[in-house]
């Protein structure tokens, strides 16, 4: 890199860094930084590839503006019997002092790859994430461009805590979007209709269930991004709740549809979340909508086996998971109400939680195999 290259570079790095941040809240995540590094080194073409280690292919395989062909076949054929790996973590180094002539030349399909591209002028960085995921990034000219210098391999080297940084971060977005798929799998499941509010009332997030439900406008409606119950005292009631303080208890209310249709049961609860978020907009209340003749039946030899339950505490549990007020619970069990709050309070004991909304989320992830 000639010293006004290096010049530009140290120029545009804090938009270099700016943009390898932003890229990974993109719908296609690191794609657009891939560009703007391949323009700050110099680069023809960057491709990133993510993937678990030992891996016959990668997970992600990114290369922006190149053979689409070429990569195919590389990630096919190749990527298993890649010379150019296993590369000290973190650091930059060069295709041809890493990969002896040689050893490449025993390699016949990959020497024949790089005469197919027609050249060996590859940068490579590998960077370790977990224990069992690893980012490997590399930098190609093409062929009869300036070749890659010692300046070229510190600026890439220069980068390398922040791809640390931004590697972390992509991790657990994707863990957080895989776990919120499950999650919402799971509520679809059982039939749960589930709607995420924020402090003002105004609604997130609805799942499948839940905006069939306020479709119909049978008892419950959607009306300018807020929920609206047909019963005037009970909108009063849960506008109450949601103006009310985080620590209160959750409220359950059988609302009643014109139709003639069977009641739904309505679960409202504070989510346990930082306020900042919270004050920022961010989800606040989640209400939980059930119909008690239509709700997937909860087993309650599984729930006991999950949450460590006796078996009257995992039928109380069963039955609020299913949707059912503790009134209808005591009725379906035919004990008292107050036997179904003790059952509830031992429960709480067991398991950690203090609401019953906190309550209604575990027992339903504990049945796909998750842990609160």
């Amino acid at each position: 890199m000639s010293g006004r290259s290096a010049e530009l570079f140290d120029q545009d790095l804090p938009q270099l860094l700016a943009q390898l941040f932003a890229s990974l809240l993109d719908d296609e995540p690191w794609s657009a930084f891939l560009d703007s590094l391949a323009e700050a080194v110099g680069a023809n073409w960057v491709t990133l590839m993510l993937a678990p280690k030992e891996a016959g292919r990668p997970g992600l395989f990114l290369t922006p503006g190149g053979d689409f062909a070429l990569g195919a076949d590389y990630q096919s054929r190749l990527f298993a019997i890649d010379p150019f790996t296993g590369l000290p973590d973190g650091q930059v180094c060069h295709f041809r002092d890493f990969v002896p002539a040689d050893v490449l030349a025993q390699n016949e399909a990959y020497h024949a790859f790089i005469k197919q591209i027609g050249t060996d002028e590859t940068l490579g960085l590998d960077i370790s994430g977990t224990a069992r995921l690893q980012l490997r990034l590399r930098l190609t000219k093409a062929p009869g461009a300036e070749k890659f210098d010692a300046a070229d391999a510190g600026r890439l080297q220069s980068i390398v805590p922040h791809m640390r940084v931004a590697l972390a971060i992509f991790e657990r977005l994707a863990a957080v979007e895989t776990e919120q798929f499950i999650y919402a799998s799971a509520a679809a499941q059982i039939a749960v209709g589930t709607v995420i509010l924020d402090r003002g009332g105004n609604v997130l997030r609805i799942n499948a269930p839940a905006a069939a439900l306020l479709e119909k406008k049978d008892g419950i409606a959607l009306r300018r991004n807020a929920v609206l119950l047909g019963s005037p005292g009970q909108q009063r009631q849960l506008q109450a709740f949601l103006a009310g303080p985080p620590d209160h208890n959750q409220i359950t209310l059988r609302i009643a549809r014109p139709s003639g249709a069977p009641d739904f049961l309505l679960v409202a609860g504070h989510v346990a979340g930082p306020n900042y978020i919270v004050a920022a907009g961010g989800p606040a209340v989640v209400l939980f909508i059930t119909s008690p003749a239509a709700a997937s039946h909860i087993p309650v030899d599984a729930v006991r086996e999950r949450l460590g339950l006796t078996q009257a505490e995992a039928a109380v549990a069963a039955h609020l998971a299913e949707g059912l007020s503790l009134t209808d619970t005591a009725a379906r069990l035919g004990v008292s109400r107050n036997t179904v709050r003790a059952h509830l309070r031992a429960i709480f004991a067991k398991t950690g939680m203090q609401r019953q909304a906190q309550l209604v989320h575990l027992v339903h992830r504990s049945l796909i195999g998750l842990t609160a």
